[in-house]
């Protein structure tokens, strides 16, 4: 197992040369760094490929979406989608839509769309989806030298869809070069959520008023 150590803000790792059609998980508690990771690694790729950012946070430079439809218009773009359970474990996602959508991730390389998404823990993950991950991050740890924040991660492939990790690697970011590159209080605000699930469905038109002769 070889250490690295990270490279600087908007440059990717040697390990990081993903193409459409990965799916990347990062996973770890809450607070540990899944999301800042997954947000950095997701803005890395959208300005080396030449992709759109996409996600269900609010990421800086990054289109919102909040649908199944989103979801499955997607073309040339990087997705972060945080915290997939919310979605995944939805009973919404039960419905034939999203069977289709699930059926129709394979596509997505098609599809020029990278996928980085974030959970708590790989073995939580819907099997249609982690059937399909290629690449894990897991965080391992916090530090503090110099003054600056790290945290540490470990970098694992799955290369037969099996549930087996192979850990390669293992690096520190600094925290503070990466802060305010997402909205690390939304999900605070009533009305805030990061569940992707079908669009509602359109109100029912009204009869016209009968007139009384």
């Amino acid at each position: 197992m070889s250490v690295v150590s990270a490279d600087p803000p908007l440059r990717l790792l040697p390990f990081e040369r993903y193409m459409p059609g990965a799916f990347v998980g990062v996973f770890g508690a809450l607070r540990s760094g899944k999301t800042l990771m997954a947000c950095r690694l997701a803005v890395c790729l959208a300005r080396s490929l030449g992709l759109d950012l996409v996600g269900n946070i609010p990421v800086r430079g990054a289109r919102r979406i909040f649908t199944l439809d989103d979801l499955a218009a997607l073309r040339g773009a990087v997705l972060v989608w945080d915290e997939v359970q919310v979605s995944l474990d939805s009973r919404e996602w039960a419905s034939e839509a999203a069977r289709c959508l699930t059926r129709d991730m394979i596509l997505w390389g098609k599809r020029g769309v990278i996928c980085v998404y974030t959970s708590p823990s790989f073995q939580t993950v819907d099997v249609r989806l982690r059937r399909l991950t290629q690449y894990v991050y897991v965080t391992a740890g916090r530090y503090r030298r110099g003054g600056a924040d790290y945290a540490v991660y470990r970098w694992h492939e799955h290369p037969y869809a099996d549930d087996v990790l192979v850990e390669r690697y293992r690096f520190a970011l600094r925290l503070d070069a990466w802060y305010g590159i997402y909205d690390t209080l939304y999900g605070a605000a009533v009305g805030d959520t990061l569940a992707i699930l079908p669009a509602p469905a359109p109100a029912p038109a009204l009869a016209p008023a009968r007139r009384r002769g």
